[in-house]
C-alpha cells in the first residue's frame, strides 16, 4: 500500500476481493492457474489505485465425475427423491495438485510462478544414504541400499510475465519428474531433489529456475513373518512423522534465483543447484 494513508482506505473491502475471486474464476473456468491468477492481479490493481502490489496465489483440484450406473430394471435407487435432476457428484482428483502465484507490482514489474503440489515418489529399493558428517549426538544409520520416499512441492520461475504455454510446461514437468526418478539413484534427498529440478528445466525452456522441496517419507518392509506371510515387496510401513523438510533450488547458468519467494513450505534452507546451458 501507498503510505499516508489510514488502515483500509482505498483498499477494496474483504467481501468485494471475495465476489471478485469468484466472478474471474467463473470467467476462467478453462484457463491455466497462471492466466486467472494474473487476470485477478491486474483487476486487484485496477480497483485500488493505492495498492502498489497485488499477490494472488491459486491451487487448482480437478474434480472427477462419479459415475453411477443406473439401477436394473425393478431395483429401487438408493439416490434420495429429494435430489434435483442433472446433479452430479465428483471427487476430488488425485494429487498433484497444480498451482500458481503472480505478482504485479504498478510500476510494471511482474512475476510469475507456476509449479506441483504434493507430489508423492516411492522407490522400493536401491536408494543410498552414506558419508555425511557425524558429531557427538548423530544417531542416523547409514544405507546402502534403502526404500526412498518423498512428498514434495516443485514450483516453477518463468523467464517472462507472458507468452509461456503454462499447461504445456506443466505437463512436461510432471512427466520430466516421474521419468527422472525412474531413471535415477538416490544418494539423498538432496541429491535426488537436485535431479528432479534439473530434470524440470530441461523439459521447459520457458522456466530460468526451480525450486524443489518436500520431506522424505519413511517407508518400510513390515515384517510378515509372524502372520506366517511372506512379504515380497508388496507392503510398506508409511510413517509422516517428519517435523523438516529439504528444499533444493536449480538455476540455470548466468541468471540468479528469483528474489520473489518461492517456498510453499517450512524448510531447512534452500541448497542452490546450478544447470549449465
Amino acid at each position: 500500500m501507498a503510505s499516508a494513508r489510514p488502515p483500509g482506505q482505498g483498499r477494496l473491502p474483504t467481501g468485494a476481493v471475495n465476489n471478485s475471486v469468484l466472478a474471474f474464476g467463473a470467467r476462467h473456468t478453462a484457463a491455466e492457474p497462471e492466466v486467472y491468477a494474473l487476470a485477478l492481479a491486474e483487476h486487484f490493481l485496477d480497483a485500488a489505485p493505492p495498492v502498489d502490489t497485488a499477490e494472488p496465489s491459486i491451487t487448482s483440484s480437478d474434480l472427477t465425475p462419479l459415475e453411477a450406473a443406473a439401477p436394473p430394471s425393478g431395483v429401487h435407487s438408493d439416490v434420495p427423491s429429494g435430489v434435483p435432476s442433472g446433479v452430479r457428484h465428483f471427487t476430488a482428483g488425485r494429487p498433484p495438485r497444480d498451482v500458481a502465484r503472480v505478482a504485479l507490482s504498478r510500476d510494471g514489474t511482474t512475476t510469475v510462478l507456476g509449479g506441483l503440489r504434493d507430489v508423492e515418489l516411492f522407490v522400493t529399493g536401491g536408494a543410498t544414504f552414506t558419508g555425511f558428517a557425524r558429531d557427538a549426538f548423530t544417531t542416523t544409520r547409514t544405507f546402502t541400499d534403502r526404500v526412498f520416499g518423498a512428498r514434495l512441492d516443485v514450483t516453477w520461475w518463468y523467464a517472462r510475465a507472458s507468452g509461456a504455454d503454462h499447461g504445456t510446461c506443466r505437463n512436461r514437468a510432471h512427466r520430466a519428474v516421474v521419468e527422472a526418478l525412474a531413471g535415477h539413484t538416490s544418494r539423498s534427498s538432496q541429491h535426488t531433489f537436485c535431479r528432479l529440478g534439473t530434470a524440470v528445466l530441461d523439459a521447459c525452456p520457458d522456466v530460468t529456475a526451480v525450486r524443489v522441496e518436500g520431506a522424505h517419507l519413511t517407508r518400510a518392509l513390515v515384517d510378515l513373518t509372524p502372520f506366517g506371510t511372506e512379504n515380497d515387496g508388496r507392503v510398506y510401513t508409511a510413517a509422516d512423522t517428519q517435523r523438516s523438510t529439504v528444499s533444493v533450488d536449480v538455476h540455470r547458468t548466468g541468471t540468479r534465483l528469483p528474489d520473489h519467494p518461492m517456498s510453499t513450505q517450512q524448510s531447512e534452507g534452500g541448497s542452490p543447484c546450478r544447470r549449465d546451458t
